[in-house]
């Protein structure tokens, strides 16, 4: 039986990206699944009246950014060349549907001899798993065959240009599936972290994905990615950081276990830049804090990592409005904040516009 349907939109194509859903550092809702929030790392042991706390009320609108990374068979991120996953960033859905699938139990009622009741229990539901359906208005043959594992069609210059589908069953491929929206907020919240909001929804594998119905005709075609949500702790807390905290960016505080399907939450971290295609490693490095600084306001980015030439130009911004061209393998930056916080420092790839987030405390003494 087929219950409990949510979609994300995404705005439309014309309209600029603007940040719009809040990361707290709590879920939704306390009262989600009967979990706490993910900020305080374990499960309700009490009602929640029991326990003081407060909550992040918002309204997700508009689907701003999807990420699917590839699953190997046990569940866990697929990684390429210096641990960077194999992964598909695209903006280019118009929604997401979410069907949850309800097992609805067996209700248990015995009369007796004289037709009175005695025994009641009723059923008790639970939600299998969910249908999935991406909607997408533009063809990208890299992640539709992470989704679904057909064979991408390359050209002859090596690039993928398209997509063969066939009557096999597709056993091998599964994906995790992130999704971020906007916020119905205008301003940024009150907190550590003075940033916009995002929701977040992550699914940690969709199995059995499969291309859809589709029409070509006088208009814009649309493609459906189905498949089914099911459970995967092999996720963990992800390869990814998905959440900037006063103390810098962080992964999932709570792994995925064995029974969680889905999770939503809010972030302060943004979404990461679309690309096309599977997503290239980026440039990487280490921040620190500049030794010579008395001050403890500097903060240090060492590059650990730089694609081979041409395509080794790349930025280093660093989240207060100024920003850095990228140093050569093993050379330094640095830049000095005007005021403590916490300051968000996106690295990003020039001609894929890939990205990596970092972060720097910025404390004075």
């Amino acid at each position: 039986m087929l219950g409990m349907h949510f979609a994300v939109q995404a705005p439309p194509a014309d309209e600029a990206e603007r940040g719009a859903v809040s990361p707290g550092a709590g879920a939704l809702s306390a009262t989600l699944a009967g979990y706490s929030p993910l900020a305080a790392g374990r499960a309700w042991d009490s009602p929640v009246e029991d326990v003081p706390m407060s909550a992040v009320c918002d309204t997700p609108v508009k689907g701003k950014m999807v990420r699917a990374t590839k699953l190997g068979v046990c569940g866990d991120p697929v990684l390429g060349a210096g641990g960077w996953p194999i992964h598909v960033t695209s903006k280019g859905f118009i929604s997401v549907e979410y069907a949850g699938e309800v097992d609805e139990g067996e209700e248990i009622e015995q009369k007796d001899a004289n037709g009175d009741p005695l025994v009641y229990e009723p059923a008790r539901r639970r939600i299998k798993l969910y249908n999935v359906t991406v909607t997408c208005g533009r063809v990208d043959p890299e992640l539709y065959t992470l989704f679904t594992g057909m064979p991408v069609v390359l050209d002859e210059d090596g690039n993928a240009s398209g997509l063969r589908i066939t009557s096999r069953l597709n056993l091998d491929s599964a994906v995790a599936l992130e999704l971020w929206s906007g916020t119905q907020l205008k301003k940024c919240p009150p907190g550590s972290v003075q940033r916009p909001r995002f929701g977040y929804f992550l699914l940690p594998q969709i199995i059995d994905g499969m291309i859809g119905d589709f029409t070509i005709e006088n208009g814009a075609a649309n493609f459906t990615l189905t498949g089914k949500a099911i459970e995967n702790p092999g996720w963990g807390v992800g390869p990814y950081d998905v959440y900037l905290r006063s103390t810098g960016v962080a992964p999932l505080e709570d792994p995925m276990g064995d029974a969680d399907l889905l999770h939503m939450d809010w972030t302060r971290l943004p979404p990461p830049a679309p690309t096309c295609g599977v997503t290239p490693r980026p440039p990487d490095g280490t921040v620190a804090k500049l030794a010579t600084d008395a001050t403890n306001m500097t903060a240090e980015f060492t590059a650990t990592y730089v694609p081979a030439a041409p395509n080794g130009t790349y930025t280093v911004d660093w989240g207060d409005g100024a920003s850095t061209a990228g140093p050569a393998v093993a050379a330094k930056v640095n830049h000095q904040y005007a005021t403590a916080g916490t300051y968000l420092i996106t690295v990003t790839h020039s001609a894929t516009g890939a990205q990596r987030f970092k972060s720097f405390v910025a404390t004075p003494v």
